[in-house]
């Protein structure tokens, strides 16, 4: 990343690179808050089909959201939901339980306080309603002075804000221009991942799958070194159980086999399926031929602090703090990282810090809670797959679905 000398400009604008949810919620607070950003994504198109739809949960986080979206976004909520027949107004939320996945027996249930699911292709429309997003815009290259940033993209065109963030996803190039090399690469994890969306297209089949928790479980085997995550995906009518869409996700400790999505995939899973108990057995053997099964690489990155270039650079959401999935914190820290931006970038416009403190006292917070969850989380995503460890697993003992303490 290049850097020069200019004069500073009176006027603020962010640049947002990435239109995922972190990057929509913190357009969002910008928007609410009268300050000038123009947010920039990847894909070519919001049409664009995607096949790795996953649900996500909000919980510690919960709270946050009224900060960052307005009263009509917060108030259609419910719409983004998994199941927008759940009535999410209790605090206590409910409890994941955990299963033995050989023998069905039920192991624990671990609380997931004032939590909603959502999915993530609802919610990211939600938060995309009135932001105007601009496509094709695969950013290349980074330059700042003092004063602004500007960013190239490989479409040739560019763009220049006082500040740049980056909402990019584990992958992120903005992270990347900041730390070259290996240093802002994610790190790979030994573990296997399949992402998919089931719809059984049977009323029966379906209200089988989701007897073990209207919501979501965890199954674990105690020889395979396997987990099973199942959660309900969309319920496009509370009364048709034929409809409902399931995501379910096996995962396990890497083998050294080569594994890949497609009919392939779906053929050792339900290899897989002769391992389990009733109903995990059946939810795979179930899956019909036609569903798109998505293998996953699964990846992490050590959160470390980086240059800010006089303010001019920062990350958040995933670009910043890219965890594998099993303790669930991914988006509750993305929407943390968005509400302390615009507490910075408020503070910057009203002149109460200048932006070179502001943006390094958000880093230096986001660095120290993000490293401390990455290697909380990836820890837990070994521990998960080791029958006799897994009790000491972050998620199965005192800490479970809340905020990581940071020291």
């Amino acid at each position: 990343m290049a850097s020069s000398g200019s004069e500073e400009k009176p006027d603020l604008h962010v640049m947002i690179i990435g239109a995922g949810v972190t990057g929509l919620l913190i357009a969002q607070g910008l928007k609410n808050n009268g300050i000038s950003f123009s947010i920039f994504e990847s894909e070519s198109t919001s049409s664009r089909p995607r096949s790795r739809e996953w649900g996500m949960s909000i919980h510690w986080s919960r709270p946050l959201l009224k900060e960052l979206l307005p009263d009509e976004l917060l108030d259609k909520i419910r719409e983004a939901q998994v199941d927008p027949s759940y009535d999410t107004s209790n605090p206590k939320g409910y409890a994941v339980p955990f299963y033995n996945a050989k023998t069905g027996e039920h192991i624990v249930d671990i609380p997931m306080v004032n939590a909603i699911r959502v999915s993530r292709r609802k919610m990211r429309a939600l938060c995309a309603e009135g932001i105007d997003i601009l496509y094709g815009k695969k950013l290349v290259s980074l330059t700042s002075t003092p004063s602004d940033v500007t960013g190239t993209f490989a479409d040739g065109t560019t763009a220049t804000g006082s500040i740049c963030i980056g909402t990019d996803g584990a992958q992120s190039a903005v992270r990347q221009l900041a730390l070259p090399g290996e240093t802002g690469r994610a790190i790979p994890l030994e573990v296997v991942l399949y992402n998919l969306n089931v719809c059984y297209g049977d009323a029966e089949k379906s209200k089988a799958v989701r007897s073990v928790h209207f919501m979501n479980s965890v199954a674990l085997h105690p020889e395979k070194n396997l987990s099973i995550w199942t959660s309900i995906q969309d319920v496009p009518d509370a009364n048709k159980p034929e409809t409902w869409q399931y995501q379910i996700m096996p995962t396990w400790l890497a083998d050294g086999k080569t594994h890949e999505g497609g009919a392939k995939g779906l053929v050792e899973l339900k290899e897989v399926a002769a391992h389990l108990a009733e109903p995990w057995k059946s939810s795979l053997l179930w899956i019909p031929d036609d569903t798109d099964v998505t293998y996953s690489s699964v990846s992490y990155w050590p959160t470390i602090e980086w240059d800010s270039q006089h303010g001019t650079l920062t990350l958040a959401g995933d670009s910043a703090h890219p965890v594998p999935p099993h303790r669930g914190q991914g988006l509750n820290h993305g929407i943390a990282d968005a509400h302390n931006f615009i507490k910075a970038v408020l503070d910057i416009k009203n002149g109460t810090r200048t932006k070179g403190v502001a943006i390094e006292e958000y880093n230096a917070e986001l660095v120290k809670r993000g490293a401390d969850e990455v290697e909380t989380s990836r820890r837990n995503a070994l521990l998960v797959h080791d029958f006799e460890k897994f009790m000491d697993s972050p998620v199965l003992n005192k800490q479970g679905y809340g905020k990581s303490k940071v020291n």
